[in-house]
């Protein structure tokens, strides 16, 4: 079993002034849990996690690594991403800015 880690993403941009929104949320937490959830939850990052291979398994290089992943698919919904936060515990967890 890999690690329980807990994923913040952040965006940032314009509000659409005909919806009142930054982004479609739905929109978002499908990408998140596509792209990012089901390929790293319960794996082993190491050796399960396609996005990981040949990279160290530290929070850092997996906030590196995920920021990768919803860069430019966030872009595509017309917001930007701000900020990737991920916990491995409580006390200790790394905040991405790009």
């Amino acid at each position: 079993h890999g690690h329980n880690y807990e994923l913040f993403v952040t965006v940032s941009g314009e509000i659409d002034p005909e919806t009142g929104f930054l982004i479609n949320l739905k929109g978002l937490s499908k990408l998140i849990r596509t792209r990012i959830v089901e390929k790293i939850d319960h794996k082993n990052i190491n050796l399960e996690v396609e996005f990981m291979q040949g990279k160290m398994a530290s929070t850092e290089n997996l906030a590196v690594a995920i920021w990768e992943q919803l860069e430019a698919p966030i872009r595509g919904l017309g917001s930007n991403l701000h900020c990737i936060k991920v916990y491995e515990s409580e006390n200790n967890y790394v905040e991405y800015f790009g």
